[in-house]
């Protein structure tokens, strides 16, 4: 049956039918296609007989080979049937025999009942075969332990371990036999153990001296390699002994008292420890001996790790074992104890400059002074970070943090000691443009400067954090800053004669100012010059451009205090109370006062910077020339008549190209333009003769002076004295029409003077 199924499956596999037909029809064609091709000319027709001869000669051939492929086919087949027939055979043969041996099977199973007498007896044979070898281990037990002991004080560790390793296995094979009986006695168990007792102290004992070998590993290497040989070779034969008690557990449940003892795990162990100790004990000095005990004790960590590094690399490898992979074990055994040792004195606590030591320090890990040394050839990229990122980053936030309060006790201090000199009684320094200065900026820059070739080293992502920070804190500085200077410049009007160089001290301080800014931008472009290298004038609005606008205003501040110290000489010499008056009509005091005050005060405003001083230069002439208009617009001269008004006008004309050409000669021509064409443009208003032409008059003022005030012009027309106010005001309006306060003037000398 099996056979015929098995033939009905070959038959299945066997290919489809040909189609006869179609590759008759299909050689046919192929055939007249041939013919036609080889008798394409008529001489051809004489070779007939030969194409025949050759054609029926390939005809035989083919032939020939498809018998032979057909008579393989059907001799393939035949061997197939042969087989499978053989096959069948065997099964049924196989079945046969195992039916006959289950028959056996069933016959014999009684007897198991009555050999169970015999099995226990062949149980207890095995057991007390097995006491008898173990006989003579037992009763020499005392005497072999005190060999042992002898032998492990005597240094002679491999035969110790010998003797050792016959009394744990007669212990172990005693109490394994004792395990395996059905009911255990604990009484049994108690005394096997009690008696092989000093064993495990044996143990321990030669353990101890174990231990001792391979704490003095990288110094017992160099004399005497021999032992840390000898002791390696013991803690493998021990691993290997875990190894089969473990196998033995997983097969019969039982495991010898001590075991695992894992000696290779112990090995490893005793190498961090050491490895630790020597870390932790190369500490010579602590914080309150020695400001420098870090840096020390650093140091000395540094040079032990690369010289026992280096006999690492070069003597242990050939004698450890290979599958110990013994460099790189011990590399990452210092690495971990060099951590851990770091995140302690951490968590102790670090003061001032310690952290700027451990950042450096870890930086520097990597490199060709420790773990990159040349002589170890370690691939630092396997070790990973020393720390982990946040330990780094609180670090770095505790350094910042500490740096911070440094740079406002040193900001405080070297303000108060600035000032100081604000009150002696010389000159302030000048550089070598003769421009005043003091030391404030310097002293507070190189400060920063220090810090940051520091920071530098720790690394080059903290330093854009600390040249921020230096920026934060110069702000909340610069508060400071311009309160001294207000108090300094409250002091000195209480009683001006007490500071004798106040004025000095006042530029000193402007040009100061001007120096945070540049000095500021000097640290940003030295130390983040990537973000700024391709456009100078590319600053971002960020706190950089904060600062230098902040010290700007402290500048500003300056300028105007010292501009007010002028006017205050000013206002004492009535000189500006006398414009537009009857004495002023008649003399020069008024102008000439001005002109040698500014004149005075421009022999001490050289000292300021180029920006500055053109900065006070037109503040002084804007305030000038606003108290000219004041005077103007308050009606302080009546005029009776023309030629008093013509001489008034004609005055101010004078007056005005006086004033501006004073202030072209202390100015500097890209900055200082002469405001002062105003006073000419109204003296002409006030000149002018014919009423008639007024009006033209006051369109040209206005267009060219646009910010100009509806009450300016009618003020002006009033103090010509020839109309009323009412009139005044009618005319103005008629031209100008009324000032809207919704719409905004252009900023001008005018709209000052209304805001003034």
């Amino acid at each position: 049956m099996n056979l015929a199924a098995d033939c009905g499956l070959f038959t299945m596999s066997l290919p489809a039918p040909l189609d006869l037909g179609r590759m008759e029809a299909e050689a046919k064609e192929n055939a007249s296609k041939h013919i036609s091709n080889l008798l394409q000319r008529p001489d051809q027709l004489e070779k007939v007989d030969q194409y025949k001869r050759r054609i029926m000669r390939k005809k035989a051939s083919v032939d020939t080979m498809l018998k032979t492929a057909v008579q393989s086919q059907l001799d393939g087949v035949r061997t197939g049937l042969n087989q499978l027939q053989s096959a069948l055979q065997d099964v049924y043969e196989i079945k046969q025999s195992l039916d006959e041996v289950e028959e056996t099977y069933k016959s014999i199973q009684p007897i198991q009942n009555k050999l169970i007498q015999v099995n226990t007896e062949n149980s207890r044979f095995c057991q007390l075969a097995a006491a008898m070898e173990n006989l003579k281990h037992i009763f020499t037990v005392p005497e072999s332990v005190r060999k042992t002991q002898e032998l492990i004080n005597e240094g002679k560790l491999l035969q110790a371990h010998k003797h050792l390793t016959d009394l744990e296995s007669a212990r172990d094979e005693l109490m394994f036999e004792l395990f395996k009986q059905p009911q255990q006695s604990p009484t049994d168990n108690s005394t096997l153990e009690k008696y092989f007792k000093d064993v495990v102290h044996l143990s321990e004992s030669l353990g101890k001296q174990l231990w001792v070998i391979i704490q003095r590993t990288l110094s017992s290497v160099r004399r005497e390699p021999t032992l840390i040989v000898t002791a390696l070779r013991i803690v493998e034969r021990e691993e290997r002994m875990d190894v089969a008690v473990e196998e033995r557990k997983q097969q019969s449940g039982f495991m010898p008292p001590g075991r695992p003892k894992k000696w290779r795990n112990k090995c490893f162990e005793i190498l961090e420890d050491c490895i630790s100790n020597k870390i932790e004990g190369n500490q010579l000095e602590d914080r309150d001996k020695n400001k420098m005990w870090l840096v020390r004790h650093l140091e000395l960590t540094r040079q032990i790790m690369v010289d026992d590094l280096r006999v690492v690399v070069t003597m242990l490898p050939p004698i450890f074992p290979p599958d110990y992979n013994i460099v790189k074990t011990y590399v990452n055994m210092y690495h971990r104890a060099v951590a851990e040792h770091l995140e302690e004195m951490i968590r102790e606590g670090l003061e001032g400059n310690e952290f700027v030591t451990l950042l450096s320090w870890v930086n520097n890990y990597n490199s060709p002074d420790l773990m990159g040394h040349p002589d170890l050839n370690i691939d630092v990229s396997e070790l990973g970070p020393l720390l982990k990122n946040n330990v780094i980053d609180e670090l770095q936030n505790q350094y910042l943090r500490t740096m911070k309060f440094n740079i406002m006790e040193w900001m405080k201090n070297s303000l108060v000691q600035d000032k100081k000199d604000w009150f002696r009684v010389e000159h302030p320094d000048a550089d070598g443009d003769g421009y005043y200065s003091t030391s404030l900026p310097v002293i507070i820059f190189q400060m920063m400067e220090q810090n940051l070739q520091v920071t530098r080293l720790i690394s080059e992502d903290l330093v854009k954090k600390v040249l921020e920070l230096f920026a934060d804190e110069l702000n909340l500085f610069s508060k400071d800053y311009i309160a001294e200077i207000e108090s300094y410049k409250d002091r000195h009007l209480q009683d001006r004669s007490e500071i004798k160089f106040f004025l000095h001290y006042m530029i000193a301080n402007i040009n100061n100012s001007l120096s945070f800014g540049e000095y500021m931008k000097q640290l940003r472009n030295r130390y983040l010059k990537e973000d700024f290298e391709e456009d100078e004038e590319n600053i971002r609005k960020d706190r950089f451009q904060k600062l230098n606008d902040t010290f700007l205003k402290i500048a500003k501040i300056g300028t105007r205090i010292i501009i007010e110290e002028v006017f205050i000489d000013l206002k004492n010499s009535k000189c500006l109370e006398e414009i537009l008056t009857k004495n002023w009509l008649t003399g020069t005091h008024a102008v000439d006062i001005i002109c040698a005050t500014w004149a005075d005060y421009s022999n001490d405003f050289v000292h300021l910077k180029p920006r500055f001083n053109g900065e006070v230069v037109e503040a002084g002439q804007k305030r000038v020339l606003i108290e000219f208009l004041k005077s103007l617009f308050t009606k302080k001269l009546q005029f009776k008549t023309y030629d008093e008004r013509k001489a008034a006008a004609e005055k101010l004309i004078k007056e005005g190209s006086q004033l501006g050409e004073l202030f072209q000669k202390y100015g500097t021509s890209k900055v200082t333009q002469n405001i002062f064409n105003v006073l000419p443009v109204l003296a002409e208003l006030l000149k002018l003769k014919d009423t008639s032409m007024i009006s033209l008059e006051i369109m040209g003022v206005v267009k060219k002076y646009p910010d100009i005030r509806v009450e300016h012009l009618i003020s002006l027309l009033v103090l010509r004295g020839d109309m009323n106010r009412a009139d005044a005001r009618q005319m103005v309006q008629d031209i100008v029409g009324e000032d809207d306060p919704l719409r905004p003037k252009p900023k001008g000398i005018f709209s000052e003077l209304a805001m003034s």
